[in-house]
Formats: structure tokens, C-alpha cells, sequence
């Protein structure tokens, strides 16, 4: 009996103790609640974002972050070595040095747009042994101007670059082991785009390439990649058009016709050759069939033997084909301006601004005629001075 009233006391002390320090608990906060300070009658509670020591905690979900405050805050490189005098979008472009992923230094162009945000960007890629400046040379169909310069001059920005190995980069003969390393190249270029894109003078949405000969394989090889022209995982593909001229069956190592039936499926192709360039007009062959089953996908073929440079260059009818593929699948897309992630960011250094001159294509055809009109006609004859009368000894007297 004695156990159960000692029990009973000892629960009895236990249970004023938790009521007196629950009693003292409820003080305090009461305390702090009374010397907090109060908000204006009618103001609503912001809760924790009214701490003025840390600022307002902005954008942790709910509405998306605006457009304009995605774009990089940083100086642009390309901005600190513009000449004296405005520089008028497509009136001039970059030459400059695109450091890979691995930090070889490749030498590359970017030619910028006057569309801004809305322009369609590509991107040109040379068949081995060449270089860039293919696409600065004069196309007969195009009045003896360059690719590039033309392509933005229809509203495109464009970026060449040297592969690597070639061109104006350090030369060498690629081992099999460094062939995976420009398809990488590839990406890196497209990793520059992305901060061009972020900094509002492209749309990355409207992505094409155009490649010659066995960089057609090379380009095909690095959109046939996971993870191609892509900024973060499960986002789509930006590449919405590809060019192959002058494919080879095996180029640098690329097999066209395991590629291009799973390409044909993703991306709009054009696949272009000479009728009588055996090994593209072979490769293309192959892989026909798969390639028209796509709607926007198309096959050219040329009563030519030329092949890759020289069809691009010298073929009637190449470009303005090309140009429509382009405008179909890149330029009329109805594709708003997004910012995107940029987690691979990519360096460059020797930048130089190259201002354009004005073109002029019956300036070469003219002085030509004058050269040829000069070579034909006989030179003149410049008068001679008349003789002078011969003197006559002096006769002595």
C-alpha cells in the first residue's frame, strides 16, 4: 500500500514539473512575439523574406527567371577588340582561336547576324587536306562571293572552323586514337555557339550544318552521338538541319551508311553529289531509300564529276538548292528565343575583327576585260625625235 501512494506521489512531481516547464516555454515566445517588430496595419506577411540583414531570397521556383536576366553578365571577349568606328552586324566577322575540351587551339571564323535572337546560325565544316577559307573563296553561282560572307548576308550567323590537324592549326597526320577527338571539336564549337546564343545574337533553335566530303562523315558522326548539340541531359537536339556534300563511304574513319538511317529519322538531310564522282554518288546510294522516307529529307544528284569543294563551288544550281533546304527547315521555324544552360563552357584567345569590303561582283570581270582588251591590242609606238641636220666641217678661206 505504502509503494502504490509513493508511485502516485513521485508521478504526481513529474507531470507539475512538465506543466511548469511548458508554462515557461510559452512565456518566452510570447516575450519575443511582443518585442518583434510589427508590420503596418493592412500590410500583408511576407514571412521569411522581410529579413532585410540577408535580402530577399528571389527565384527559388514559382515563376520562371525572365529572359533578359539569363543572359551572361560577363564582358564579352569579342567586344574588347572591335576597331575604332561602329561595327555594323553583317558588315564584318571574328577570326580567332576556339580552345577544344582537351585545349588544343583551333582557328575558327564567326561571322554575326543583324537578325539578333531571331537569326538561324550554321555552322560549315571542310573535307580533310583544306581548310576554313573554302568558304571564303568566290562561288560561281553565287557571283564570286564566299559561303559564309553569303550566308550571312541572307540573315544567318555562320561559324567555320579548322579541323584539327588542318588548316591554319598546328599540322599533322590524325592517328586512329585522335579521330573521336574531332567529333569532340565539333561539340566544343557548339558549346561557343551556346554563349553566342546566350548573349542574345543567335537562335540555337535553327541549328544547321553543312559539310563537305568526308567531313560530311565527321558531321554525321558527331550528330549520330548521344548528347550531340545538346546543353543538359534529356533536353533535345538543337540541330534542326544537315547538308552532306560529297559524302564518302568511309571518311576519317565514319561509315556513312551506318550512320545516316538513324540520322534520317531525327534531323532534315540533304545529301548532295556528282553523278559521276563514283565513291560519293555510291554512298549516297546506300543510304537513299532511308533518307527520302523522311518529308523534309532530300537528294540532289549533278551531271558532274566534281566533288565536295569544287562541286560547291564551281556546279550551278548547288547553292540555291541548298538555300532552300535551309530556309525550310532553319529559317522559317517558328521557334522562340530561350536562354540555355551553358555547363561546358569553351575559351578563345587571338581574336581579330576583319571588316568586310563591299562586294562587288562585275569588278574582277571588268578588269579582266580591260586586261584582255590591253593584251590584244599592239603598243604604240612613241614618236621619235626628228633627226637633227649632220654639221658641216668648217672650210678654210
Amino acid at each position: 500500500m505504502r509503494d502504490r501512494r509513493g508511485a502516485a506521489g513521485a508521478m504526481a512531481m513529474l507531470r507539475g514539473k512538465w506543466l511548469g516547464a511548458l508554462g515557461l516555454s510559452l512565456a518566452l515566445v510570447g516575450l519575443v512575439l511582443a518585442q518583434a517588430p510589427q508590420d503596418p496595419p493592412g500590410r500583408m506577411q511576407r514571412g521569411p523574406s522581410v529579413r532585410k540583414n540577408r535580402g530577399q531570397i528571389r527565384d527559388q521556383g514559382g515563376q520562371p527567371l525572365p529572359k533578359e536576366r539569363a543572359k551572361p553578365n560577363a564582358a564579352d571577349p569579342l567586344a574588347r577588340v572591335a576597331p575604332a568606328g561602329p561595327l555594323v552586324p553583317g558588315t564584318y566577322h571574328f577570326n580567332f582561336r576556339l580552345h577544344s575540351f582537351d585545349g588544343a587551339p583551333l582557328a575558327a571564323s564567326y561571322y554575326r547576324s543583324r537578325l539578333g535572337s531571331g537569326a538561324p546560325v550554321v555552322m560549315l565544316i571542310h573535307e580533310s587536306g583544306r581548310s576554313r577559307k573554302d568558304f571564303e573563296e568566290g562561288v560561281l553561282e553565287l557571283k564570286n562571293q564566299g559561303l559564309a560572307e553569303h550566308l550571312q548576308g541572307l540573315d544567318y550567323a555562320v561559324l567555320t572552323l579548322d579541323l584539327r590537324g588542318q588548316g591554319q592549326n598546328p599540322r599533322h597526320a590524325l592517328t586512329r586514337a585522335e579521330r573521336p577527338r574531332i567529333v569532340e571539336d565539333l561539340q566544343a564549337a557548339y558549346f561557343f555557339l551556346v554563349d553566342r546564343h546566350n548573349r542574345g545574337e543567335l537562335n540555337l533553335s535553327k541549328l544547321g550544318v553543312i559539310a563537305l566530303g568526308d567531313g560530311a562523315n565527321v558531321a554525321a558522326a558527331w550528330a549520330f552521338q548521344e548528347g550531340a548539340a545538346v546543353t543538359i541531359e534529356g533536353r533535345p537536339s538543337d540541330l534542326s538541319a544537315l547538308v552532306l556534300i560529297s559524302p564518302m563511304p568511309d571518311g576519317m574513319g565514319y561509315q556513312l551508311r551506318h550512320l545516316v538511317p538513324r540520322l534520317a529519322t531525327r534531323i532534315p538531310l540533304l545529301l548532295m553529289a556528282g553523278e559521276r564522282d563514283n565513291p560519293s554518288k555510291d554512298a549516297i546510294d546506300a543510304v537513299r531509300a532511308q533518307v527520302e522516307r523522311g518529308r523534309l529529307n532530300r537528294v540532289e544528284l549533278y551531271p558532274s564529276p566534281l566533288h565536295g569543294y569544287k562541286l560547291l563551288r564551281l556546279e550551278p544550281k548547288v547553292t540555291s538548292t541548298m538555300f532552300r533546304f535551309l530556309d525550310n527547315t532553319l529559317k522559317n521555324r517558328a521557334v522562340a528565343w530561350e536562354p540555355q544552360y551553358n555547363l561546358l563552357p569553351v575559351t578563345f584567345s587571338e581574336i581579330q575583327t576583319v571588316r568586310h569590303v563591299k562586294h562587288d561582283p562585275f569588278k574582277k570581270a571588268g578588269e579582266a576585260e580591260r586586261k584582255k582588251a590591253g593584251a590584244g591590242a599592239p603598243a604604240a609606238e612613241e614618236p621619235r625625235p626628228a633627226p637633227k641636220p649632220a654639221r658641216r666641217p668648217a672650210q678654210d678661206e
